[in-house]
């Protein structure tokens, strides 16, 4: 800015007064032991915006004990049921762990890949597609 006004300045220490009381704070990462695990944890709201009636997705990834990843979005489309939101939410989480585990797998860690449920309603969406997908690939 060519020419700040008493408010830049005023704006300019609050900035600096936050920061230097938050010198402390921050991610504190530690030590992973073997063997690693990526850990990840979704929920959504379905309906939340009265708005647009677009449901909200969240979730958090862990690489061992640390946190690597979080994220809170509106869905793309509106769900026509909580169980809908929640699996949309379950997809966006899983394409994360399946990046996150690729990229691992690149720099030669072998992990784990276990998915915490957050909704019982997702949850059981799952174990239905899982179960049919077995029983499919045991038909043919």
């Amino acid at each position: 800015m060519k020419e700040p006004l008493e408010d830049h300045w005023a704006a300019v220490k609050r900035i600096l007064w936050y920061l230097k009381g938050t010198l402390t704070w921050g991610l504190h990462l530690r030590p992973a032991s073997a063997p690693f695990s990526i850990n990840a944890f979704c929920d959504a709201d379905w309906a939340s915006d009265p708005d647009d009636r677009r449901s909200t997705s969240g979730a958090c990834v862990y690489f061992g004990p640390n946190l690597v990843s979080w994220w809170s979005k509106k869905q793309s489309v509106v769900a026509r049921s909580s169980t809908e939101a929640e699996y949309r939410s379950l997809a966006l989480v899983n394409a994360e762990v399946s990046w996150l585990q690729s990229l691992f797998m690149n720099f030669l860690f072998l992990t784990n890949f276990l998915l915490f449920i957050v909704s019982t309603q997702a949850l059981w969406l799952w174990l239905i597609t899982k179960s049919f997908m077995l029983v499919q690939s045991t038909w043919s």
